[in-house]
């Protein structure tokens, strides 16, 4: 009778992820596109594995960077009805994707004309296709620019160049996608605050745009190193991995990034620590980054000003070296994100921690502070940790992980699969339960 007992209970228990309240269900087909998650300011942006595009946020900007009109929210809304994107990259001030028949798309602000096209408008709430080419392959948004990377290996880029982002020798805005020299070797590129970051087939990792301390108008070499595997670009940090599993950081910001490992600024490549099992790297923007080992662990370093981190500690931890986190997921799409941290997980379930997306609408006061220290954190990044606090108490910070979502319905029939239960209901999630571990 015991044993009876015992395995009816270990039918209906599910598996767990080895975090706080994560459970392991069964893991849902793969799809016909590798899911992606990208946030920036108050906006998360969902390419699902069906090809669908999902969005949800607005606690500052009311989404109207992303949807035809005005909205907040807290779960995410479908974007338009085509289900055959492939890539999305979004700035926090326009979307940037890519359909599956290698068409290039833009929507949100144009002012600076990230767009691509040759007419300026202030805003566009519906993907509007940028030219006619049916080549493009990978694509990056920056903060009033884009990159995209052609099958032939070359290099486009247009939108706002103060800072000689776009790679060309100047520094004027172009309205047009713009070959970027005549090279055709590169392999894969990302976007910061003010530069543009790249790989060449080589193993080189070039840079352009002012990197927090220098600025070069066109592609400069970073040192002379040939074995330079993946890189992730967030506002003024840049992570790259090398091919022999080291870690590395770049940064105007590297200092509180990493203060154990930098005596202080630098403009070049720093290695963190003296590890050589760093598998995967997810940049944060200000003062922090997430890597994984490949035993599958996940690290944390730098600040935590917004709970991103998901240790259940003070928001104000500061890790001055990568630290392990109490998360051990395999992740089908995950994002740093500025102080908002997301997980797709291969069963469909979308977990968040660290500053709510969509919630604690700021009062009138503390947008008044923030747009006053706007631009004196824009050129003094020290200073950027004022942006964070206000003069009222948060409420909407989760210190652990959050279920949000999950995949609904229309997209788990795309899958193939029928719908098991659901929060897409719900307006504030499930916090994680510690005591299930």
């Amino acid at each position: 009778m015991a044993a009876a007992l015992i395995g009816m209970v270990l039918l209906v228990v599910p598996h767990k992820l080895h975090a706080p309240g994560i459970w392991r269900r069964q893991p849902l087909p793969s799809g016909k596109v590798r899911p992606q998650l990208v946030n920036a300011l108050d906006t998360a942006v969902l390419l699902t594995p069906d090809g669908s595009l999902w969005a949800w946020g607005g606690t500052y900007f009311n989404l109207t960077n992303v949807f035809p009109q005005p909205a907040t929210l807290q779960v995410p809304r479908r974007i338009g009805l085509d289900s055959n994107w492939m890539r999305v990259a979004f700035s926090g001030m326009h979307t940037v994707a890519l359909k599956n028949d290698g068409s290039l798309w833009a929507w949100g602000q144009n002012t600076d004309g990230a767009f691509g096209l040759p007419n300026l408008t202030n805003n566009v709430g519906t993907p509007t296709r940028i030219g006619t080419e049916t080549n493009w392959t990978q694509i990056a948004a920056g903060t009033g620019w884009s990159l995209a990377l052609k099958v032939d290996g070359s290099l486009w880029a247009w939108g706002r160049n103060p800072r000689g982002q776009l790679g060309n020798g100047t520094t004027r805005n172009t309205f047009v996608p713009t070959m970027m020299g005549q090279d055709r070797d590169w392999r894969t590129m990302a976007a910061g605050y003010e530069a543009s970051i790249a790989l060449k087939s080589d193993g080189t990792i070039w840079l352009w745009g002012f990197d927090g301390a220098r600025t070069f108008l066109t592609p400069r070499q970073i040192g002379i190193d040939t074995n330079w595997l993946a890189l992730s670009a967030r506002g003024f940090t840049v992570l790259a991995l090398k091919s022999d599993g080291t870690l590395w950081l770049k940064s105007g910001n590297a200092y509180p990034n990493a203060s154990l490992s930098v005596p202080g600024l630098s403009t070049n490549f720093i290695q963190i620590g003296p590890e050589r099992d760093w598998a995967e790297i997810y940049a944060g923007e200000d003062c922090s980054f997430f890597a994984r080992k490949k035993d599958g662990s996940w690290w944390g370093c730098g600040a935590n000003y917004g709970g991103q981190f998901g240790r259940g500690t003070n928001i104000s931890t500061l890790l001055a070296s990568p630290t392990r986190l109490p998360l051990n997921f395999e992740p089908w799409a995950f994002t740093a994100g500025g102080m908002t941290t997301l997980l797709l997980a291969k069963d469909g379930q979308l977990w968040a921690w660290g500053t709510r997306l969509g919630a604690g609408q700021p009062s009138a006061a503390r947008r008044k502070i923030q747009t006053f220290l706007s631009p004196v954190a824009r050129h003094f990044q020290s200073l950027r940790f004022l942006l964070k606090y206000g003069t009222e108490q948060r409420y909407d910070i989760d210190q652990k992980p959050y279920l949000l979502w999950e995949l609904p319905a229309e997209v788990r029939r795309a899958l193939g699969t029928g719908p098991n239960g659901s929060t897409n209901n719900s307006t504030s999630g499930h916090p994680a339960d510690a005591s299930h571990e």
